[in-house]
């Protein structure tokens, strides 16, 4: 729904210790997109795999969202076009964290149609 956080599940970087994680979101909408014409995506991490940033994971509160990490956004000017954007989790932190969620924001004014999440770790040879 529109101005709606999600979180994804927690993506665990301590099996194979990449130098950084590059994730991808995909966005849709088949309704004309008003407002803001936006995705914002966020991240928010954890040192344990435990405890994370403090944030918004669901709902439309918007009070605590200064704590949450920007990673950008998605632009979404047009209906029935999927959208991409790529953001690396080491520009962002400065580190590769023990794990991290993303935290996507529905600023388009309208419901999105779908939506997927993909990664690729990044590690020496």
């Amino acid at each position: 729904a529109s101005s709606t956080y999600v979180a994804t599940s927690a993506y665990d970087c301590s099996t194979n210790d990449p130098y950084d994680v590059i994730v991808e979101v995909e966005c849709a909408t088949t309704n004309t997109p008003a407002g803001n014409k936006q995705v914002a995506v966020f991240a928010k991490e954890s040192l344990d795999g435990t405890n994370y940033r403090s944030g918004p994971e669901s709902g439309t509160t918007t009070t605590d969202e200064p704590n949450l990490r920007f990673l950008g956004t998605i632009p979404m000017n047009t209906a029935s076009v999927t959208q991409r954007g790529s953001f690396s989790i080491a520009e962002a932190f400065g580190y590769v964290p023990h794990a991290f969620k993303l935290v996507l924001k529905n600023d388009l004014g309208v419901a999105l149609t779908s939506g997927a999440v993909y990664t690729a770790e990044i590690s020496y040879a």
